[in-house]
Parts: C-alpha cells; sequence; structure tokens
C-alpha cells in the first residue's frame, strides 16, 4: 500500500521556490546557536575536530561518529515572512526503525508572535531515501513580524543548510535570551533526542524554549560512558551555567559507572564554580516486565548519589543529585517507543519535571 496515495496529507510535497531569498544560518541577522565550537571549526557538529584524533587514540571513534549529529543545534530570527522554507543536505539517508524521518533527519520550525509563546509550526517532510531535499516548514502567509525557531535534526550529519524566506521580506537579529549563557546536556540516546517525533520535542529542546536559554545537546547515544577526554570537551564549551550530568542508561550497562567520580572531579578542576547537576535514570516499562532490574537501578542510583555527596563533602558546593524517578509518573509505562526511547510524550514529561529544577541555576546570579 502506498498511503500516499490514499491520503494526500501524508504526501512528501516539493516546496515552491519562486520568489524565495535564501539565507546563511551562520551569517548575521541570522543566529546561529547550539554547535559549541562553530566559530572554532565552521561545521555542523557537536564536538570540535580537534577532539577527532583525542577520542580516536582512545578507541573511542564511536563519539566522533556521533558528534557529527546535529541535535541541539538551532537558527533564530526574526521576520515579516509569510513562509519558511529550509533547503539541506544530509550526510546519509534516514533509516532508523523506531524513529520517524522528522525527527532523526529533518529540521522543524517554532514561531514567536509579539507578545506570545513559541507556537509549533511544521517540520520538514521529505521523501524516503532522500538525502537532498527543499522543504517547507511554514506557510501560515501572513506578514506580520515573528520571532521563528529552527531546529536541526537529532540523529543526522547535516553537510549543508539554507533557509529561505519570501523575497521581499524583513529580516532581522532575534530578541536576546532572557537566560544569558549557555546550560549543557551530557549523556545518552534519551538526551540526544531518540525517539522525538520532531526535533523541538527533545527533552532539552524544550527545556531551551521554556527557559529562553541556549542548551548544548551532549547525548550520545549508547556512548555516555563517562570518559575523561570527554569530560575535556565539556570543560570547554563557552558561557556554560549549568552542566547536566545524565549518563546512566549507558554508563550503568556498560560497566563504567564507576568513572563518575574521577569524571566529576576532572570537570571540577576545570571549572571551579560550573554549577553540574547529577540525573538519575527514571524508571521505565522494562523494571515493570522484569523487577530484578528494580534492584540494579537503585544500586546504580545510590552509586551516583554517593559521588555526589562525597564531592560535597569534599567542599563542592556547586554539585547537585536529581533522582530520575521524578520525571516520569507512574513508572514511564505509556512514555516510550520500545521501553527505553522516549515518545514525544516522555520527552515532554522529562521537560515537566526538570523545569523547576533547572529554573533557579539559570536564573541567579
Amino acid at each position: 500500500m502506498d498511503i500516499a496515495k490514499l491520503d494526500r496529507f501524508m504526501q512528501a510535497r516539493p516546496a515552491p521556490e519562486e520568489g524565495v531569498r535564501w539565507l546563511a544560518p551562520f551569517e548575521p541577522p541570522l543566529v546561529l546557536e547550539g554547535f559549541a565550537f562553530f566559530e572554532q571549526d565552521g561545521a555542523y557538529r557537536r564536538l570540535p575536530l580537534d577532539s577527532d584524533a583525542v577520542f580516536s587514540r582512545a578507541g573511542r571513534a564511536a563519539l566522533t561518529e556521533l558528534g557529527t549529529n546535529t541535535a541541539g543545534g538551532c537558527i533564530r530570527f526574526r521576520s515579516s515572512t509569510g513562509r519558511v522554507l529550509v533547503r539541506a543536505r544530509l550526510a546519509a539517508a534516514c533509516a532508523m526503525h523506531h524513529m520517524p524521518s522528522t525527527g532523526q533527519g529533518g529540521f522543524d520550525c517554532y514561531l514567536r508572535r509579539p507578545g506570545g509563546a513559541w507556537r509549533y509550526a511544521g517540520p520538514s517532510v521529505f521523501g524516503h531515501g532522500e538525502t537532498a531535499y527543499t522543504a517547507a516548514l511554514w506557510s501560515g502567509g501572513d506578514r506580520e513580524e515573528k520571532e521563528f525557531l529552527i531546529h536541526f535534526p537529532l540523529y543526522m550529519g547535516v553537510k549543508e543548510v539554507w533557509v529561505g524566506v519570501d523575497a521581499d521580506a524583513s529580516v532581522a537579529a532575534p530578541a536576546p535570551r532572557a537566560v544569558s549563557g549557555a546550560a549543557a546536556v551530557y549523556g545518552t540516546s534519551i538526551d540526544q533526542g531518540g525517539c522525538a517525533s520532531h526535533p523541538g520535542m527533545a527533552f532539552p529542546a524544550i527545556l531551551a524554549r521554556a527557559l529562553d536559554v541556549q542548551i548544548y545537546n551532549f547525548g550520545f547515544s549508547g556512548n555516555a560512558c563517562l570518559e575523561p577526554e570527554m569530560a575535556d570537551v565539556l570543560a570547554r564549551v563557552p558561557g556554560l551555567r549549568l552542566l547536566v550530568v545524565d549518563a546512566e542508561a549507558n554508563a550503568g550497562p556498560l560497566g563504567c559507572l564507576g568513572r563518575l567520580p574521577a569524571f566529576l572531579a576532572r570537570l571540577r578542576a576545570a571549572c571551579p564554580r560550573l554549577p553540574i547537576l547529577v540525573v538519575s535514570a527514571p524508571l521505565g516499562p522494562l523494571e515493570a516486565q522484569q523487577p530484578d532490574r528494580v534492584a540494579q537501578k537503585d544500586a546504580w542510583r545510590a552509586a551516583q548519589r554517593d559521588a555526589v555527596e562525597q564531592a560535597r563533602a569534599g567542599g563542592d558546593a556547586n554539585i547537585a543529585f536529581l533522582d530520575g524517578r521524578t520525571l516520569w509518573p507512574d513508572g514511564g509505562e505509556e512514555y516510550t517507543v520500545d521501553g527505553v526511547h522516549p515518545t514525544d510524550l516522555g520527552f515532554y514529561f522529562m521537560a515537566r519535571g526538570l523545569l523547576p529544577v533547572l529554573l533557579p541555576y539559570l536564573t541567579e546570579e
């Protein structure tokens, strides 16, 4: 069955390009965020180019590959355009079996009218197997000046991207973020955004909109192993006001959670006053199916809490622990795709639980 022939609303429709002006995300007045080392390297990637050899020597080339995924990247601007398009060239075709291409390799768009809140405007819809596409993100038509926010794909590299607006539209810099500086989330596939239906539904992106702050996404799917080399990279992120460490879902099963005290110590040596929040994994549906896993997760949670308490006992007042069981009400049985990776609903609840915890860190001087 070809659903596109039966339902016209599920067709990948080419975006008309007549009368479109194409803008580079990295050129003013557009503002490019989420790539901490873009100014240094000029590439849409989360890890600096000079870390490639370091991770290779450490046997962690997987991090370099995942670092080219663009989770957390975004473009902001104001415009009177009546439509917003994106022209993109991806590193590969989308092929994940449990995550839609709109989340893996798609961009999405939010808009904010004067005095209003962010509203979802739409995703990039493109054909199966395509590695280059032009798509309309929003085509509402009204010419009132609005602020636009475009998120990059979560599980894909982006070789090239252009933003399209009406040729006669005004384009200006966006309003400054309400919170200066930035926060960062380090962790697993859950932090990277697997398996959100579109990029703006990954919980770091939800938090960035709610807090109006730039959040760097350092989620490395299946590879949050608390390496000292990763601590060194995180310590280099400019303007960092808060770091969330959420590695249990990988570091626990892979047997490297014991690295956490050294990882935290290395970060603290480089960043003496940086607030660090260690978050344990929530209980999920797998625990309901396999109760013996609860004891294992209890042990991992206790190990993380102990690491934080030991650091605090040693005089580190800028580190805290959050029990991840508070993030998914009722055990999260309806919040995942496969027992591990959240749906949009799961990400929503994670963001809702984290919001009041992160707010004081970002509003206090």
